[in-house]
């Protein structure tokens, strides 16, 4: 009974001491398998912490991905149909008064024609002018209201129709006190004759410039391939054409009707031409944009 006993102790203290004498063997150079890399290497913070965001179901959410491109808003109608109201009205009064509007740019051509245009009459149609007149101050408040939304940086898809009446009755208040004033001036000091030639030359010119802007304009909101910097060259080159056509003709006129004294017309220029629209580019500025 013994014997098989002390036979059973002494496989046991073999079988420790054999395992206790593996255990001091490094391991780590006898199977790679159980090499402890923990211990051995570095710990990959960046993948670590990666892994650690990813798994974190209380971290916050990421920015919002956009499957596709934000659409712009689509520019309202009511522009092009304002537009197609006021061209319509151009084309019925071509039709109307065929030999006036014939005359008319003739005159903006030439002005010896325009001229004997003058004198013989031709542009004394009072309805004619006072019809070019009111559809010129519309059109102005139309290209106004348009320019304000597109220095502003607005879009076009809605039609503010106060703002754009608030526009259209200070033009129409501020031209018709400009221009009864200056009347009244020139009525005074005996240059009706001249200032009545001056103001026909500068209302057609006006009229066309105001026109051309209208256009440019909707071309500007309807076509999206306009660049901004095309549209301001082209801007920037119809008012410099006009100004640089109107001190030229406005010089020619008074000319002809010989002004003594040249200091006279640059003061007439900065009192009746250059003052009042600084005036109302300011109140436009300050009360409604």
């Amino acid at each position: 009974m013994w014997l098989p006993f002390s036979r059973f102790y002494i496989f046991l203290f073999c079988l420790i001491v054999t395992v206790n004498a593996h255990a001091e063997i490094d391991t780590s150079s006898v199977n790679p398998i159980f090499r402890d890399s923990i211990l051995k290497n570095k710990i990959d913070t960046l993948k670590w912490n990666k892994l650690v965001n990813t798994l974190d179901k209380n971290r916050p959410s990421n920015s919002t991905i956009n499957i596709q491109s934000l659409k712009q808003p689509r520019a309202s109608l009511i522009f092009l149909y304002i537009t197609s109201v006021i061209l319509i009205i151009l084309v019925i009064l071509k039709t109307i008064f065929d030999d006036y509007t014939q005359a008319l740019l003739e005159g903006l051509l030439s002005l010896k024609k325009f001229y004997i245009f003058y004198k013989s009459k031709k542009y004394d149609s009072l309805f004619a002018v006072l019809t070019i007149y009111f559809l010129k101050i519309i059109i102005l408040s139309m290209v106004t209201y348009i320019g304000l939304n597109y220095f502003n940086k607005n879009n076009f898809s809605v039609f503010q129709t106060d703002k754009f009446l608030k526009i259209l009755l200070l033009l129409v208040v501020f031209f018709s006190i400009k221009n009864i004033i200056e009347s009244i001036f020139n009525w005074v000091i005996g240059t009706q004759d001249p200032y009545r030639a001056l103001f026909l030359q500068n209302l057609f010119a006006e009229l066309i410039l105001s026109t051309t802007l209208l256009i440019i304009f909707m071309t500007y909101i309807y076509n999206s391939r306009l660049s901004s910097g095309l549209m301001t060259i082209l801007l920037t080159a119809n008012i410099s054409a006009y100004l640089f056509f109107n001190i030229i003709r406005s010089y020619q006129l008074i000319s002809i009707n010989s002004i003594k004294y040249k200091l006279h017309f640059f003061l007439y220029i900065c009192a009746f031409k250059v003052l009042p629209f600084l005036v109302l580019i300011k109140y436009m500025l300050n009360n409604i944009v």
